[in-house]
């Protein structure tokens, strides 16, 4: 009961973006999208009969063809934040090449990489604290960025490691994907569930005022791909979208964080909760020092 699909259910690229009762509303906002959109309807009837259009940008093509200019960007970067980003773009591109390995096929990329919104990343991160609160902080500004086409959550994921052994070089995040063996599997699983509560506050964050008309329509569960379910009455919808960016901002943080000093607990380096984290340059410096 009350169950409407985020993605649509026959294609995966197409995500919820308009929801009306009337059909002559829906036609007038397909009418409105640029020609690089696409377009898919699908009616529901819950507590009354009503319409969704997904979405979808055309012609993504593999990520690994994607052709922008590095150089043109770094350019603009500060120092620190050049040699920053240079280093996330190697574990990004790794992750990647590790996912096509894995699954025999290219990645297909739904967006461009915003090369320039990265260093808005590290501008945005508080630097203060422990090295578990910066790590937690980093990993969450760039899932929030959504700077990369694909593979975000991972490559924060990998950020957090990266990051944590400039500090003790022998912390290591145990894998979180490939084989499934009783040692890593507890750990994909648990890995996987933080994501999937990141993936669910990033979509109230996002798009609470549409899901606040499909509460009015009888909907109640939404689900993702996946099947990521998110349950709409364990969220507050009824705000300005200014005010859900922030509170659901902060509860991500607050999400990763805890992300972070449990998998420092795990792994079985707590004192890294405790061990004051490195600055941007502190961190900017230790990257150069390992070229």
């Amino acid at each position: 009961m009350g169950h409407v699909y985020y993605h649509h259910p026959g294609d995966k690229q197409f995500s919820l973006d308009f929801v009306h009762p009337d059909p002559g509303e829906i036609v007038s906002q397909i009418v409105d999208y640029d020609n690089d959109v696409a377009v898919k309807v699908q009616a529901y009837d819950i507590d009354e009969e009503f319409y969704v259009i997904y979405t979808s940008r055309v012609g993504g093509g593999p990520v690994r063809e994607i052709d922008f200019n590095l150089n043109e960007s770094l350019a603009k970067m500060s120092e620190d934040n050049s040699t920053i980003v240079v280093r996330l773009l190697e574990i990004y591109r790794a992750l990647i090449a590790q996912n096509e390995e894995e699954e025999g096929v290219p990645v297909e990329a739904y967006k461009k990489i915003d090369v320039d919104a990265l260093p808005d990343v590290l501008d945005r991160t508080s630097w203060e604290g422990s090295a578990t609160a910066v790590a937690g902080r980093l990993a969450s500004n760039l899932i929030l960025k959504h700077a990369l086409p694909n593979a975000n959550h991972r490559t924060a994921v990998a950020l957090v490691q990266f990051y944590l052994r400039r500090l003790n070089p022998n912390f290591s995040m145990p894998q979180t994907s490939i084989e499934v063996d009783p040692e890593t599997y507890d750990w994909r699983e648990w890995v996987n569930e933080y994501i999937n509560k990141s993936k669910r506050l990033l979509t109230i964050r996002r798009k609470n005022v549409l899901f606040k008309h499909l509460y009015r329509f009888g909907a109640r569960t939404l689900e993702r791909k996946h099947a990521v379910e998110i349950d709409l009455t364990a969220y507050e919808l009824d705000m300005y979208p200014s005010e859900a960016k922030i509170v659901y901002a902060e509860q991500h943080e607050d999400l990763w964080i805890e992300f972070v000093e449990e998998a420092v607990e795990r792994a079985g380096y707590p004192d890294l909760k405790e061990t004051p984290g490195l600055s941007k340059a502190e961190f900017a410096e230790k990257i150069r020092n390992l070229d």
